[in-house]
């Protein structure tokens, strides 16, 4: 019998958002119970449940936070998120701050950190699969060059904006503003990053984190010494809650982050808060190179890996070996389907790479192709993404001048033959309305929902190599929607089970070894069907912002216990 959990939309016991970061946020009439009430609904290990964000007291000590920071008429304090930049300085602050984390992204010019970037040029080859690890040579001569330059860069910011007003903002637009623009076109695209907001992803890894519970285990254990002294460090209420339960904590928990990006934000908070070891996995070179970069300045390169994933079809395929076992993995997947629904949000300009935030699934492949042709094309893709409100003038426009070219046509027929029986010709004209036709006829075709059915289905390939399958979703429809493709699924598992279970039985009790972390040997599923044999469904707020952690794990109860025992075992070694 399957157990069903009802998921009621905005409730649950686990709340967090990605732009909640305190009391001076949200200008809102008569919202002081409404804001307490979010801060104590965030995760009981938070810390800013605890201690929530005070922009007034941080820009005390960060300065470069009053560039955004300002008055309001009635003489109260606000951050403006509407720029980019605004969330890069205070997530560089807040990781500092609370966490002893050096950031960096290039959202400010700096020839110095810039010029490092092409330091990373070296991509070591893998022996399987066509993924490739990032490497750099002469690595500690690059380290002390690259700490140099970040503490050149962290005190030219200091410098910024020693007084908060309303006009603060204005007289260091032009120097916070990318310009790249001298370097080209070209070279400014390179450099747009998704920058995260950090309450929101540090509680996602808090969530994670409960699945590796041990509860039933004595108290006097080194793992729970060690939860304690988390405590503690991060002055952390709630203590008593988490004395009552033990957590796994260590390198031995190997986690992969699917597209890591340029932040690598996860890698860096959960080896931070868990000391958990991370495989990054990305697309895009250069957001592998700027993670890498972050890597470097916290000394984590040996606990975080990066590795790149040449075919952008692919998600755990030539990443993941025969031998790996992760306990999760984790993924903030593209949340949009197509460029119109991107920068929608008049009150925040969202820089991005397009492939931050746009999955096109199976059929908007037209990216793919532009990027082969010319860069004036790819420029505009970027700049839609950039400034959303010059989106209809710029799609039209790309599409008219180039409608001559028999390649991006070819790329066009290709986006449009299996969405739409009306799909343009080579002499149509590509004019607003049939654009917003066929962006109604593409609806569900790409964005998450798309991109999590991808990880699904490619997930029963790699069954027994992660222990839970996660990743965030933004919308509850597609909350729902997948919840019932993964009961589809687990209707299979209870009529099919017994070879399923008898392979990991086998698999975890014969087959599982130690060396530095855990890993099989022989093993080779070549014909086994698998199922989905539980999920869990999470949802976090730290905010306005709703978001929900959609767990899976093709292993049951009982064999997940098992394995959380060998890693309790070990780690008290």
């Amino acid at each position: 019998m399957i157990n069903r959990k009802k998921i009621t939309k905005g409730r649950g016991n686990f709340r967090g958002a990605p732009c909640a970061y305190g009391p001076t946020q949200v200008k809102k009439k008569n919202d002081e119970k409404w804001k307490h009430n979010n801060v104590k609904l965030m995760h009981e290990r938070n810390i800013h449940k605890v201690d929530p964000i005070n922009f007034e007291v941080l820009s005390k000590k960060y300065t470069f936070l009053c560039t955004f920071l300002n008055k309001s008429k009635n003489g109260k304090l606000y951050y403006d998120f509407e720029k980019s930049t605004a969330t890069y300085f205070l997530s560089k602050a807040i990781l500092k701050e609370y966490y002893d984390i050096n950031f960096y992204l290039p959202f400010v010019q700096d020839d110095n950190m810039d010029s490092l970037f092409d330091s990373f040029s070296h991509l070591s080859n893998e022996n399987e699969g066509s993924s490739v690890s990032v490497q750099v040579k002469e690595i500690n001569n690059l380290k002390n060059v690259l700490f140099k330059a970040f503490n050149e860069h962290t005190e030219k910011l200091s410098k910024w904006g020693n007084t908060i007003g309303e006009d603060t903002f204005d007289k260091k637009k032009n120097e916070i503003k990318n310009e790249n623009e001298k370097e080209g076109e070209k070279e400014n695209m390179r450099k747009k990053f998704l920058c995260p907001c950090v309450p929101g992803r540090v509680n996602y890894i808090h969530i994670l984190a409960d699945l590796t519970n041990l509860t039933e285990i004595e108290n006097n254990t080194s793992i729970y010494k060690q939860k304690e002294n988390v405590s503690i460090t991060y002055n952390c209420e709630g203590e008593e809650n988490i004395n009552k339960s033990i957590l796994l904590y260590g390198n031995i928990i190997r986690v992969i982050d699917v597209g890591v990006g340029a932040n690598c934000i996860y890698p860096l908070l959960g080896n931070k808060v868990y000391n958990w070891s991370f495989l990054g996995v990305d697309i895009n070179v250069d957001s592998l190179k700027f993670g890498y970069i972050n890597t470097l300045l916290n000394d984590k390169e040996k606990e975080i890996i990066l590795k790149y994933q040449k075919d952008k079809n692919k998600i755990f395929l030539n990443v993941i070996k025969n031998s790996d076992l992760f306990f999760f993995s984790m993924c903030n997947p593209p949340y949009h389907s197509v460029l119109e629904e991107v920068n929608r949000n008049p009150f925040r300009n969202l820089d991005a790479n397009i492939d931050e935030v746009v999955y096109y699934g199976n059929v908007l492949n037209i990216p793919d192709d532009l990027k082969k042709g010319t860069y004036k094309t790819l420029n505009t893709y970027q700049r839609i993404i950039n400034n959303g409100e010059e989106y209809k003038d710029e799609l039209c426009k790309t599409f008219g001048e180039e409608n001559q070219s028999s390649s991006i046509f070819s790329a066009n027929e290709k986006m449009y033959s299996s969405s739409s029986n009306n799909a343009p010709t080579h002499g149509t004209q590509w004019d607003e309305e049939t654009i917003k036709r066929e962006i109604r006829s593409c609806e569900n075709v790409g964005g998450e929902f798309s991109f999590i059915m991808n990880m699904i289905n490619e997930s029963s390939t790699h069954f027994y190599n992660i222990i839970w399958f996660t990743t965030l979703v933004s919308k509850f429809k597609n909350v729902k929607l997948i919840k019932k493709e993964i009961i589809k699924s687990m209707r299979l598992y209870n009529m099919n089970k017994k070879d399923q279970v008898n392979f990991l039985n086998n698999a975890i009790k014969n087959k599982l070894h130690f060396d530095t972390f855990f890993s099989f040997e022989d093993v080779h599923n070549d014909s086994l069907p698998a199922y989905i044999s539980q999920y869990r469904i999470f949802e976090s707020y730290t905010g306005r912002i709703t978001r929900w952690i959609l767990c899976w794990s093709y292993y049951s109860e009982e064999h997940i216990d098992y394995i959380k025992r060998l890693f309790h075992a070990k780690t008290n070694n």
